[in-house]
């Protein structure tokens, strides 16, 4: 089975949105074994349309679109994919029913006619449920072709992928790939690939996903025993530096071991301004962890919320590691937390001395009555150290719980 994606909408060309759509199904997709063949991102334009789908069937047998389903003039992806069919549109009287409900739910007075343009679908096609916007998603198959069509805001794709269409892609392969994930945090790319290439032979095969402090490291195999072998050498290569089963984030990782200890957290930023936080609270049920966070940026700040003293900030400065402990040991003495984080240090782009360059950061990390400091040295922009702190900062503490016994 062979893949390629079509993401279509003028504002992914225009710059105007990130397309985090191919990242999401690349990596679903990569997840039960399949590698795509290609992307393209295309205009709402029919022409542009009809050119990438002979394209990518050129190259692959499945087709998987995002966008151009909705209501309005520009969302041609049907219309057009009908088209290079052969095929005319059918309206749906159940789906225009469940559209005009939903639009009176949001909207007083009568359904616009353009509405029900999403009720129309090619002849023969199967309507993939959205429980999550107005536009269902499409599967069609013609002429030994498959097309599965999903509309494009990511939280209307992004579960209707998960419930529906992955399923259906897995069933469709010839013969069945199997897929493991390993989380590996704390240990860059390279070394990672330099460490597992030993256990890589004929009949498994690797890719590897790296983001700040953490890799995600796919294995595929047509023989399950194989490739179950292969994961289980390579968790005990990476032993120490793997997420728990089930979880699949720094963050999450941080909660379950604190709440397997009936442990709370708090925060204390300056340079990350409460991206460890939002992190931390973008997880649903963190609230039985973490009691909550201070952006302290100012100096007077770390003083009146952190209980800096004013001869640390004068004698070493605020980016150090006198002030990273005692900004950690404050906000765990004034929440009462058990755990805590604090960073400071110099995101850049300026700022930077040659005592202090851009990228100097210092950490603190709290459990219990222990207390560490970490100096680090980041390379990168200004969202790169940001980003790198964030992650060195979660995986300091998840090694230091995972010392402790829960």
């Amino acid at each position: 089975m062979k893949v390629a994606l079509l993401c279509i909408g003028d504002e992914l060309l225009k710059g105007s949105t990130v397309n985090t759509n191919l990242a999401f199904i690349g990596e679903r997709l990569l997840r039960i074994g399949i590698i795509p063949e290609l992307s393209l991102e295309i205009p709402d334009r029919r022409d542009s349309i009809l050119k990438a789908l002979d394209y990518a069937y050129s190259k692959a047998d499945t087709v998987i679109t995002s966008g151009g389903l909705g209501p309005t003039s520009d969302d041609i992806t049907k219309d057009s994919i009908a088209e290079y069919f052969g095929l005319p549109l059918e309206r749906n009287e159940q789906i225009e029913a469940h559209l005009t409900a939903w639009w009176q739910k949001l909207h007083p007075g009568p359904t616009p006619l353009h509405w029900n343009r999403q009720a129309c679908f090619p002849a023969g096609a199967d309507i993939i449920p959205n429980r999550f916007g107005s536009a269902p998603g499409i599967h069609l198959e013609q002429n030994g072709k498959t097309i599965f069509m999903l509309p494009g805001p990511p939280a209307e794709l992004h579960p209707m992928f998960e419930e529906g269409m992955l399923e259906l892609i897995r069933n469709k392969r010839k013969e069945p790939v199997y897929a493991s994930l390993t989380h590996v945090v704390g240990i860059g790319e390279s070394i990672v690939e330099e460490r597992t290439q030993p256990l890589l032979h004929d009949g498994v095969s690797v890719a590897y996903c790296a983001s700040p402090g953490h890799v995600k490291l796919f294995f595929t195999s047509k023989n399950e025993a194989l490739l179950n072998e292969t994961t289980n050498r390579a968790k005990q290569i990476f032993a120490g530096d793997i997420l728990s089963e089930g979880v699949s984030t720094l963050p999450e990782e941080v909660l379950h071991l604190l709440e397997n200890r009936k442990c709370t957290l708090a925060t204390a930023e300056s340079c990350t301004g409460g991206m460890i936080s939002a992190q931390l609270t973008a997880i649903p049920g963190s609230s039985a962890v973490f009691l909550g966070g201070a952006a302290t940026y100012s100096n007077e700040l770390k003083q009146l919320f952190l209980g800096v003293s004013e001869t640390t900030l004068s004698k070493f400065g605020a980016v150090s590691r006198e002030c990273a402990k005692e900004m950690v040991e404050g906000i765990c003495a004034r929440t009462g937390a058990d755990a805590g984080i604090s960073v400071t240090g110099i995101a850049g782009p300026s700022g930077g001395t040659s005592d202090k360059p851009v990228g100097r950061v210092y950490i603190g990390i709290k459990f219990q009555s222990t207390t560490r400091i970490f100096e680090c040295n980041f390379r990168g922009g200004r969202e790169q150290v940001r980003n790198q702190t964030v992650s060195r900062a979660l995986n300091e503490l998840r090694k230091l719980l995972l010392e402790r016994e829960p």
